[in-house]
């Protein structure tokens, strides 16, 4: 390895945006006793371009460059230099999302750099990527778009390194194209690596029909980090048997007690604490969640790190599944609301705040992790329902 050698890789598929971007590069100054090489590579796939690139040379410090951008600051080798002397340091781009939004988009994310900020990220935008170590490029997932250069954050991440933005060294020119596809195998891959851990709780008593909707009402959430906590108290089987097609699952934990009462139940599922979860939810077995739920209860807390418990509105709807009426919130728009404030609108309006179905709670906010009342509190109790109504649970 050749720790005095700048290789700048370049996936050249236009010809004049390739053109430019090089003119721009013979500009730059080298820092001294180092050397530069530029390597324009081809073909379809670009990050599998990237890693042949990558292994096929010499040089300690690699940059890959995006074709449409264009270099401003003659000095940033230098300047990449004096941040790669911090060996924590793996990869270092020049703009990027300080902390990645949970639908997974870096350019859409709401904490993003501006041209000001130096400092260590969650995910740099791939279209200027400078790495002092070689780790391999995952084009076994993607082939061309943003998503790899996100996943190969994640990559030094997982290897124990840094991802650092350093400066406003390039001007960009290219396209935004969303791959849904790939947006998926992004999540599916890395969402542990990046989003905190929610559990879903499910108490569950003699109607396995609803249970199961229940729980592929969680399963499906379009948030990837869960884990779904199932007690069973049914005098009946059913349930116990329709749960095994689900348990090769191993975000599911499924427990059977067939001689609990209705509160040992409630109990022992109110005492479950996994010490990783950061965030928890009940969910009753005759309610459903909408698939955005979590992701979006999720986003607010880590965009409002003051915020303790996060609610909405919910529809209502009968055995069938059909809506019958809806819960409005105190607005039809995001509110935040202070604690005190909160209460007094409680006790002077209908519960807007809802059934444990419908909130997602942070936990550093419980009191010893107990997810109810102590007994001992007279005169408060957990409200499980205020109707008969099955309910849907929107977000804020």
């Amino acid at each position: 390895m050749n720790a005095k050698k700048f290789e700048i890789i370049i996936h050249a598929t236009d010809e004049a945006a390739c053109s430019r971007l090089i003119q721009s590069l013979q500009a730059i100054n080298v820092p001294e006793n180092f050397s530069a090489e530029i390597q324009p590579v081809t073909g379809d796939e670009k990050y599998f371009a990237y890693d042949t690139a990558m292994r096929s040379s010499d040089a300690k410090y690699k940059i890959y460059i995006d074709e449409h951008a264009i270099i401003t600051d003659e000095n940033f080798l230098i300047e990449l230099l004096e941040i790669f002397r911090d060996g924590s340091i793996g990869a270092v781009g020049t703009s990027g999302a300080i902390e990645l939004s949970t639908h997974g988009i870096s350019l859409n994310s709401i904490k993003r750099t501006d041209k000001n900020f130096r400092g260590e990220v969650e995910v740099v935008d791939g279209f200027f990527f400078a790495t002092q170590y070689d780790l391999p490029w995952r084009h076994d997932l993607f082939a061309d778009n943003f998503f790899g250069g996100q996943a190969q954050c994640v990559e030094f991440k997982r290897a124990g390194y840094k991802v650092f933005v350093g400066g406003d060294w390039i001007d960009y020119g290219g396209n935004f194209t969303l791959d849904e596809a790939s947006r998926q195998k992004f999540l599916d891959e890395y969402s542990a690596d990046l989003f905190p851990l929610v559990t879903i709780i499910i108490p569950t008593f003699n109607r396995p029909k609803f249970f199961r909707e229940a729980l592929e009402s969680a399963l499906n959430q379009t948030y990837r980090n869960i884990e779904i906590v199932i007690s069973d108290d049914s005098t009946i089987d059913d349930t116990e048997h329709l749960i095994q097609d689900y348990l090769a699952d191993v975000r599911i934990k499924y427990f059977r007690h067939k001689g609990f009462t209705a509160d040992d139940n409630w109990n022992f599922l109110r005492d479950y604490d996994n010490p990783a979860a950061e965030y928890v939810n009940w969910l009753m077995d005759d309610d459903l969640f909408y698939p955005t739920k979590i992701e979006k209860m999720v986003e607010v807390y880590r965009n409002f790190p003051d915020v303790s418990l996060v609610t909405s509105a919910k529809d209502f709807i009968d055995a069938e599944g059909n809506v019958t009426g809806n819960n409005q919130h105190l607005a039809h728009h995001d509110v935040k609301v202070p604690g005190c404030e909160a209460g007094r609108l409680l006790f002077l309006n209908t519960n807007y705040i809802g059934e444990p179905t419908t909130v997602l709670i942070r936990k550093k906010f419980l009191r010893d992790n107990d997810l109810c009342w102590h007994d001992d509190e007279r005169g408060f109790f957990n409200l499980l329902d205020v109707s008969d109504a099955r309910e849907y649970v929107s977000v804020v």
